[in-house]
């Protein structure tokens, strides 16, 4: 009897000693999940503090382009600078973004991956930039033109020699900029162009008082032509268009396509639509 009383304690013994391994383990899992949470969280906290100063960053480089590239344009207009370098400038100013682009996305894309050696490769580049455009003080020279042109990349080097030797110009217009209120955008019309209502096609467009809609067969519409315009096939577009007796087919470097434009007809760029045209 007195065996089986000292069996049953130690039985006793064990299975409170067991029960009270089991708490101290769960409570140190517990803490141990709970300490590791609490570090994650403060990781996690960090990670998007860093990439909030990252992307305020990057926010301020386009900002400080969007002025540079508007001082340039308002030097263009005011003839503060020669027309070469003017038209150095133009062309810069419309194929630079697209290099800024390119960047500012691998720039967004280490950002929200945390890949640091990329952030770091692209804010230099960026670095590049910002201290070429800084340093002008509102000013625009050939030397920061030749500053900024070897930022550009391999393609966008020959493309613009190619333009700036073509007949591309930002005088002597053919058209102007002119708000059509009815369609609410900013587009290119001849001088002395008034609006008139399409009626075929359901909207207004600028057009010459001898200017009236015809049918276009082959594109199926209706389109505002004189009468002696006649149906031009363009061959790199496959489609059909009423154009000038005089106009022939033209490259335009800046949209990537072929158009036709009179002759004598200039590159133009519409800062409203962000768009090249022959006009």
């Amino acid at each position: 009897m007195k065996h089986k009383r000292i069996i049953i304690l130690i039985i006793l013994v064990l299975t409170i000693f067991s029960l009270f391994v089991s708490a101290v383990y769960a409570n140190f899992s517990d803490g141990f999940k709970t300490g590791f949470q609490i570090g994650t969280q403060i990781k996690q906290k960090r990670e998007m503090k860093w990439k909030a100063e990252q992307l305020e960053e990057l926010e301020k480089v386009f900002e400080q382009w969007e002025f540079f590239s508007d001082t340039v344009q308002k030097l263009v207009e005011s003839e503060q600078m020669t027309p070469e370098l003017g038209k150095k400038f133009l062309v810069l100013n419309s194929l630079l973004p697209m290099d800024l682009q390119v960047h500012g996305q691998s720039f967004y894309n280490g950002i929200m991956s945390v890949d640091k050696d990329k952030v770091a490769e692209e804010k230099q580049y960026f670095k590049n930039i910002i201290d070429t455009i800084s340093v002008t003080s509102g000013k625009a020279s050939s030397k920061t033109f030749s500053n900024l042109y070897s930022l550009l990349a391999s393609n966008k080097k020959s493309l613009i020699d190619l333009i700036i030797e073509s007949d591309f110009s930002y005088t002597t217009p053919q058209s102007e900029l002119k708000y059509n209120s009815f369609e609410d955008k900013w587009e290119y019309a001849p001088p002395g162009s008034k609006l008139k209502f399409n009626a075929f096609e359901s909207k207004w467009e600028f057009a010459m008082s001898n200017e009236n809609p015809k049918f276009n067969a082959f594109e199926s519409k209706w389109e505002f032509s004189s009468p002696e315009d006649k149906t031009k096939y363009n061959p790199f577009e496959d489609k059909w268009s009423y154009e000038k007796p005089n106009s022939d087919l033209k490259f335009n470097p800046f949209e990537n396509k072929w158009e036709y434009a009179p002759s004598g007809s200039v590159l133009k760029y519409n800062p409203f639509a962000d768009s090249w045209s022959y006009e």
